[in-house]
């Protein structure tokens, strides 16, 4: 088998998140007899530890800094040896490590960006990279905004596998105890400030009285005792279940009538994606790149972030107008396989590389 693009993915996280899921999950779809992809990881990282589990070639490297010499030596070598064509960077400090690499060892570097939160410095945006990644329009054009020139950024989608992501049978509504004729609400993400879990505690106790419903809450994190205290002070024990962390996601999503994320930060909504390709339609905020991962009155609606009201009425839409549930259900997983496969990211990402090369 003829190899004809050897990528190096660096990458200094320690985590396991979208943006680590979205790399392999790129990695692991390409056509092996065109790409061959490795990862320059932290011995310490998830990505190293799960190398096997995962299907990756993981290359062991300390990045204890941004400015870390013997890392940027390391991964150059690591260049050299395999022959590398382009090498891929995704956060700060890998940034720089992995630019400063390519630099040093004269083959091509993309540096992709996941994220909508601000950055203090755009140097190495505009210098250690040729090209930029943006994975939303929104994301596209902060980075824009910060002086890197717009024919540097090319815009690819995160990309869902949909032959994973589709309806199955689930277990969830026996596992709770919740009837059939429930309309269940769900969210699937780490319960942090800005995923806005509160307000959506809020709208579903909105209509609790008129409706027979409830939400179910999957992920664990830091604002766990707060939505705690939260759904306490609501009244909404009895309607609201906090699941915890899951890594059955297929099984939770294919339970729900609705999903509903309400961030006031998003660079796209992966959780919106997964969801819709498993048939569920969505609601989200007007904020970052939710407005690109739903077609608004089509796979579902978008509300005003952190205007309660607004979101509730959208739900209640959803409830109360059965033709506009079933038709949004429909075109749910349509959307995301016309826009969001990650058969497209895997073909614009090649173009990509084939286009750098060239």
């Amino acid at each position: 088998m003829s190899i004809l693009i050897k990528v190096l993915e660096v990458e200094a996280s320690k985590g396991w998140g979208g943006q680590e899921k979205r790399t392999v999950r790129l990695a692991t779809h390409m056509p092996q007899d065109k790409v061959k992809t490795y990862f320059a990881v932290n011995p310490d990282s998830q990505l190293f530890k799960k190398s096997d589990e995962l299907g990756i070639e993981c290359l062991g490297v300390k990045t204890r800094a941004t400015y870390d010499l013997p890392a940027v030596l390391t991964i150059a070598r690591y260049i050299k040896e395999l022959g590398i064509d382009i090498v891929s960077t995704h956060s700060g400090r890998d940034a720089w490590l992995g630019g400063m690499a390519a630099k040093l060892a004269g083959v091509k570097c993309v540096r992709v960006r996941h994220l909508q939160t601000p950055f203090s410095s755009s140097f190495s945006y505009k210098y250690l990279n040729n090209e930029v990644t943006a994975i939303s329009t929104g994301v596209r054009e902060y980075i824009a905004s910060r002086g890197v020139g717009k024919s540097k950024i090319r815009l690819i989608y995160t990309g869902v596998d949909t032959n994973h992501f589709q309806k199955s049978q689930s277990s969830i509504r026996d596992e709770f105890k919740i009837s059939e004729d429930t309309f269940l609400i769900g969210v699937v993400a780490v319960l942090r400030g800005a995923k806005r879990h509160k307000d959506l505690i809020d709208a579903v106790a909105k209509l609790s009285s008129k409706y027979d419903v409830k939400l179910l809450i999957v992920g664990d994190g830091p604002q766990w005792k707060n939505l705690e205290t939260k759904i306490q002070e609501c009244g909404m024990q009895e309607r609201v279940i906090m699941a915890g962390f899951r890594d059955d996601t297929v099984n939770v999503l294919s339970a729900l009538d609705l999903f509903v994320l309400p961030s006031n930060m998003e660079a796209l909504g992966t959780a919106l994606l997964e969801a819709q390709s498993c048939g569920v339609p969505v609601i989200g905020s007007r904020v970052g790149g939710i407005p690109e991962a739903l077609e608004e009155n089509g796979s579902g609606l978008l509300f005003e972030c952190e205007n309660v009201e607004d979101l509730a009425a959208k739900i209640e839409k959803f409830i109360t107008d059965k033709e506009f549930h079933a038709a949004a259900s429909k075109r749910a997983r349509e959307f995301v396989i016309e826009k969001f496969s990650v058969e497209k990211m895997v073909e614009d990402t090649l173009k990509q590389y084939e286009e750098l090369l060239a």
